[in-house]
């Protein structure tokens, strides 16, 4: 097989090695001699999937992208074509969560208002695998957390012990908005501009907005007008409308922001080239056998004490020590106002020093409650020897 992957998708050398011939590019776009060839196509996000490429990639059969959504993927040209199409739900969904738990307490460390958290009550918009890890997560920290999901409600396929509702005025009521959604522009639950003019006028600076999912759900430009206007809520934007070519001007308005790397742990990226090429095996009719720790290199970490973990502000320290989500707000103020700067903070992102998920962090634990909570957060819990 003929296989064309993105050369941002980590680990393919290895889990594809018996899989057939693999070329990789470096652009947003696959070159038309690559395309020309291609009987698998392996992407991101970036890369867009329409009759414009397909007409270039005429053996193409199969297509995965190690995302989550496929609002890039032209889901009908490629039935038409009867090319398969998988992608990567959940591959990345802990490393969005411990994004937004970082974010959440790099911003209230900041203003020195942790101690306000346990008082918060949190609207996840999304109630998917990336809104359920960052909702679970926020949980552990004390805070109440309810779920806005029309589409769920309406399926009824709610999980168990999951407060999921359809109230929009309560997510706007809430202290903490958080979304967690695909971009959809049809049928009965648009998320395009979910965050209109209207509702990001009865948000004020009291509230805090965050967005990981995708930067059209928040209107961009009313969102940079009712900044310039005053009253401007709390912001952590890690996507953005018009990707790469952002809204420059948001920036001096937005409280933490990075260039949509949220889901882009080592463990997070591994997971997604894990998915498709699962997914291309399946397609090939051949058992696969890989798994993360196969691909990924050990995390010398040291053991904590959970009594070492007794605060809020130690738990923003330990956070920000095994992610220094600042270093990313700082590269993305320096270098992601363009085009070309945005897409290389994405492309080298921490290739120096990948970002590790906090399932690495041992935590010894003396009682049950510590136990649970740190489990909740993401850690890797363990029983505290007597």
């Amino acid at each position: 097989m003929q296989i064309v992957a993105d050369q941002n998708i980590p680990a393919l050398s290895s889990l594809l090695a018996d899989a057939g011939s693999l070329s990789l590019y470096a652009e947003r776009q696959p070159p038309a001699h690559l395309l020309a060839e291609a009987e698998v196509l392996l992407v991101r996000s970036v890369t867009r999937v329409d009759e414009a490429l397909l007409a270039q990639a005429p053996r193409l059969k199969f297509v995965a992208t190690a995302t989550i959504g496929t609002e890039h993927l032209d889901l009908a040209a490629l039935a038409e074509r009867g090319i398969a199409v998988a992608s990567a739900p959940g591959a990345n969904a802990d490393s969005v969560g411990e994004y937004v738990l970082t974010a959440v307490l790099a911003h209230y460390q900041r203003r020195q208002q942790l101690a306000t958290l346990a008082d918060k009550e949190v609207a996840i918009i999304g109630a998917g695998n990336t809104g359920r890890a960052a909702g679970r997560r926020l949980a552990a920290l004390g805070l109440t957390v309810h779920y806005y999901d029309p589409p769920l409600l309406q399926k009824g396929a709610v999980p168990p012990g999951l407060e999921v509702h359809d109230h929009w005025q309560r997510v706007l009521n809430s202290d903490i908005i958080s979304c967690h959604v695909p971009l959809v522009t049809a049928g009965p639950h648009p998320t395009h501009h979910l965050l209109d003019i209207e509702a990001l006028q009865s948000l004020h600076s009291g509230h805090l907005l965050i967005n990981a999912s995708r930067g059209a759900v928040i209107d961009n430009q009313a969102l940079l007008t009712c900044c310039e206007q005053g009253d401007c809520p709390g912001l952590i934007l890690d996507v953005w409308e018009g990707e790469p070519a952002i809204a420059v001007a948001l920036l001096e308005h937005v409280s933490i922001a990075t260039p949509h790397i949220a889901g882009h742990s080592a463990e997070g990226k591994v997971g997604g080239a894990l998915k498709v090429a699962e997914a291309l095996y399946a397609f090939l009719q051949r058992p696969f056998t890989a798994d993360a720790d196969s691909v990924l290199p050990a995390c010398p970490w040291p053991t904590f004490d959970a009594t070492q973990i007794a605060s809020l502000e130690d738990l923003a320290a330990l956070a920000l020590h095994r992610y220094d989500i600042w270093r990313d707000d700082a590269l993305m103020r320096r270098d992601g106002g363009t085009a070309a700067g945005f897409d290389q903070l994405r492309k080298q992102y921490r290739k120096d020093n990948p970002r590790r998920q906090f399932n690495n962090q041992r935590i010894a634990c003396h009682n049950s409650q510590q136990f649970e909570q740190f489990l909740q957060l993401g850690f890797n819990a363990v029983r505290a020897q007597s």
